[in-house]
């Protein structure tokens, strides 16, 4: 792994001509002249994602955009609160660095860009629709608003389906960035493990974790979903809260480490004190749709099929449903959470090297009770093989 004179990870010049040959091969193919990866650090900077992959640079809410020609020098577009120095220090992917002025606006920005490359009849633009999480869209209408009057012999294409494409299946470079991050993943459900007794305050235990996986290199922000308490919280909380824990608590926290900007995860249900019968008999069903999933995370089955078996494995007495979704930069494809909801989804085939956090969940009949584990895994052709090194469980905290 390579890294800068200041200790932050970067990718090799090799992966950078991998990932440009290859967006542009699907650009060619799309008739696609240059392709926009607007600004958003929405949804812990998963937002960012094309914008990372393209050039190498962000993380910590820093607000990037980047114009990326079929044929040219690619272009980033930075705030101007980071000088370029700095961007320059962290990789060596991209020179043309260029800060927007004091008024944080973006357009101008790229609407300039496009005129020096000149000839550029259809503009990709990322974002527009059919996002993992936000089929909607993530970005700005203002932003595509100025590009259509500023550029008005120049056709708006969506080709967030193209970076899809283009990202889906990881390099040997991306699985280790990966590898790194489950590391620092869980040494931070270590120290969950290590603090979470009665009269620490939730907040006290989810900083001590944060910290770890800052202390150990990784990136903020960083996704912790949390819940605690007793009965069984609804949903996730997002947030601690100041509440000490107490005996017979019930915590599930999915924790993810971003390094380099990519995102591990593991999810994993601890007690504070023994943990009910009933949810080790949830567990043990829980275990069996991860091994039914890992032995289907095979190049050419779909999510769908996968989906479907995993529903099939519910009882008399527990429901049983996939919970699975790529890992990669950020809002990564495909998505299933209990269902896919379309037929891209559901049509959605794995391919080797391709990366998922896979966390199929066994709730109780009436819907109130719930019991999930997962880790990172890479799609082979011999089935999932696992990122993290810890051994599935309840964990318990005596």
């Amino acid at each position: 792994m390579l890294y800068n004179e200041w200790g932050t990870p970067k990718f090799s010049l090799e992966e950078r001509s991998r990932r440009w040959t290859k967006v542009r091969e699907l650009m060619a193919r799309e008739d696609i002249d240059a392709i926009f990866a607007p600004p958003n650090t929405g949804l812990f900077d998963m937002f960012q994602a094309n914008v990372r992959y393209l050039t190498g640079l962000g993380g910590n809410h820093a607000l990037m955009a980047a114009v990326f020609p079929r044929e040219g020098e690619v272009t980033a577009i930075s705030t101007p609160d980071v000088h370029k120095s700095i961007w320059l220090e962290r990789q060596d992917w991209v020179t043309d660095i260029r800060n927007i002025s004091g008024g944080w606006g973006f357009a101008g920005a790229v609407v300039e860009r496009i005129k020096e490359l000149g000839g550029i009849k259809r503009l990709g633009v990322t974002g527009l629709s059919g996002n993992t999480r936000f089929p909607e869209g993530v970005t700005s209408h203002g932003i595509v608003e100025r590009l259509r009057a500023a550029l008005p012999g120049v056709e708006l294409v969506n080709a967030n389906a193209l970076m899809e494409e283009a990202r889906f299946v990881k390099s040997d470079e991306e699985i280790s960035f990966l590898e790194s991050g489950i590391a620092l993943v869980e040494r931070a459900i270590d120290i969950l493990a290590s603090q979470a007794f009665p009269g620490v305050s939730e907040n006290v235990v989810y900083a001590h974790m944060i910290s770890s996986i800052v202390e150990g290199g990784g990136e903020l922000p960083s996704m912790i979903l949390w819940s605690a308490g007793w009965p069984q919280p609804p949903s996730n909380a997002y947030m601690p809260t100041r509440r000490p824990l107490q005996r017979g608590d019930i915590i599930i926290t999915e924790t993810e480490a971003r390094w380099g900007g990519y995102v591990a995860q593991n999810t994993q249900t601890l007690f504070v004190g023994k943990a009910p019968a009933e949810y080790h008999e949830m567990f043990a069903l829980q275990q069996e749709a991860i091994a039914l999933c890992y032995d289907m995370l095979r190049p050419g089955v779909t999510l769908g099929e996968i989906t479907t078996r995993v529903a099939q494995m519910s009882n008399d007495r527990f429901t049983c449903a996939n919970l699975m979704h790529g890992r990669g930069l950020g809002d990564d494809s495909p998505l299933a959470v209990y269902s896919v909801r379309d037929d891209i989804m559901a049509n959605w085939e794995m391919k080797e090297n391709s990366v998922f956090i896979v966390k199929p969940t066994v709730f109780s009949k009436d819907g109130t009770r719930k019991i999930l584990w997962g880790d990172t895994v890479v799609c082979t052709e011999k089935g999932a093989r696992r990122l993290g090194k810890r051994a599935p469980s309840i964990i318990e905290i005596e």
